[in-house]
Order: C-alpha cells, then sequence, then structure tokens
C-alpha cells in the first residue's frame, strides 16, 4: 500500500530513512555525538596517592582542558591491598601473611570496603554532568608487593575496572597506573609487581602506566619526598592527556 502521508511529507519521509539508518546500525534512537569538552579523572590508592599528588594533577588537567571542564574525584586509604577495592578478590592458593598466617575470614571481610566510599563520590560527580571521557588513576601496590601477593594482582585490577566500567556504564574508561618505586629491587615479590603493573597498561587498548623510579631515593623507601608528590601528580597528568589524544584520534594500541 502507497503510502501518501510520506508523499506528501518530504521530512517525514527523511526522518523515516534515518530511524531505519539507526536501528540498521544496532545505535540507540537517542544517540548523540555531541562533545561537551568535559573529563572526569578518578584518583584512588593508598599512601602515595595523596593530596599533593591531587594538587599537581589538576593544576596540570585544569590549565590543558580548562578548569570548568574537569572534575576530578579521589579517594584514598593508606596501607591498604587492592583487595580492600576489590571485593571478589581471592588470595593465592596456600597463601599465609607474612609473619602472621593465613589469612582470617575477617580479613576477607575486608575486600572491597574502599570500593562503597570511591563509588559513591563518583556517582555524585556524574550527576548532571555528561563527560566526554572518564580515566581512572591508580597509585597503589606497595602492600601488595611487599605481601607477596603479585600473582594475583593483575584479575584484581581487572575486575576493579570492569566493576567502575560496569557501575559507571562506561565501557571506554582508561587508566594510568603508577609502577611502584625501586625500593626494594632485591625483593623478588615487589619486581614481580613491577612487571605485573606495566603489563596491565602494555596489554590494555586504553590504559599507560608511569615511571617513578626517579622521584626517590632508597633512603626514602616505598613513598617519596613531599616536594615530589605535586611532580608525580604532573607526570599521571601528562600521561592521562596523552592517552585520551591519542585515543581521541583513534590510535589505542600502543602509547608507550
Amino acid at each position: 500500500m502507497t503510502n501518501h502521508l510520506a508523499q506528501s511529507n518530504p521530512s517525514g519521509r527523511l526522518l523515516g530513512l534515518v530511524a531505519l539508518l539507526v536501528l540498521a546500525l544496532g545505535l540507540p534512537a537517542n544517540a548523540s555525538t555531541k562533545k561537551t569538552g568535559k573529563h572526569l579523572f578518578i584518583l584512588s590508592g593508598q599512601s602515595n596517592m595523596t593530596g599533593g599528588l591531587k594538587s599537581g594533577f589538576t593544576s596540570s588537567v585544569e590549565t590543558h582542558y580548562g578548569k570548568e571542564n574537569v572534575t576530578v574525584v579521589m579517594r584514598m586509604k593508606s596501607g591498604r591491598g587492592i583487595r580492600f577495592w576489590d571485593k571478589d578478590y581471592t588470595f593465592p592458593d596456600n597463601y599465609r601473611f607474612p609473619g602472621k598466617g593465613v589469612p582470617s575470614e575477617r580479613s576477607k571481610q575486608q575486600h572491597g570496603q574502599e570500593y562503597g566510599p570511591l563509588i559513591e563520590k563518583v556517582r555524585e560527580a556524574f550527576k548532571g554532568k555528561p563527560y566526554d571521557t572518564v580515566t581512572f588513576v591508580w597509585m597503589q601496590g606497595e602492600s601488595d608487593g611487599k605481601r607477596g601477593l603479585g600473582d594475583v594482582y593483575e584479575k584484581s585490577f581487572l575486575r576493579l575496572l570492569g566493576r567502575l566500567k560496569t557501575d559507571l556504564d562506561r565501557k571506554d574508561i582508561g587508566f594510568v597506573i603508577g609502577r611502584i618505586n625501586d625500593s626494594s629491587m632485591s625483593d623478588p615479590h615487589w619486581t614481580a609487581m613491577r612487571d605485573v603493573q606495566v603489563k596491565l597498561a602494555e596489554d590494555a587498548d586504553h590504559g599507560v602506566w608511569i615511571d617513578t623510579d626517579d622521584l626517590s631515593e632508597p633512603d626514602d623507601g616505598v613513598h617519596f619526598p613531599k616536594e615530589k608528590y605535586p611532580i608525580l601528580g604532573q607526570r599521571f597528568a601528562e600521561e592521562a592527556i596523552v592517552l585520551i589524544r591519542k585515543r581521541s584520534a583513534g590510535k589505542v594500541n600502543e602509547i608507550k
């Protein structure tokens, strides 16, 4: 049957064709490619994720994108392994805490404790604010390296990242991970942790790692001098900006 309404209404016919094209491409009818120019950065980790780091990071991204286009959310907790962010964390087989024995039921109940406060802050930042990009900035691993937990770190981090993507409904979240410093290179567990962190970034389409070795001396241990934290933040920001730029250009396979 001839659709006389469509024949007499060219604009209606055009809209119909557009609707068919949308369906053919599998896109939602309300999909929009409009860019807002706004970027969200989620900072988290343990003691090296300090206010000084956040200050250096925020200053750099605000200078680059404009203060009105940047939101930085941070949640850190000193002395915490990645299990505190991963509710589905599992210890390695036959694992024993150094000097303490097998993990207790209480320790297992701690898994994921830090994720709730983090995602709450992030969701608050999301309210009414569409972002072109979301980037996860992670400075953690010292606790896991010292405790010989590198064997399960990769899977744990990927679960954490996957949970963020699911909870925020953003499959495009990129990440920048800071490799723990070189303060304990004689410890094979420490070096293994460093290797895992590099592998995470190099295996990911939307990931990059940063080197922190030059920011501390042996006497500083696993931390950095106070004056170095803004520099560490700037370093994270620089790599996040490069990551976003390359992703926008479609070059996402090799960042470093």
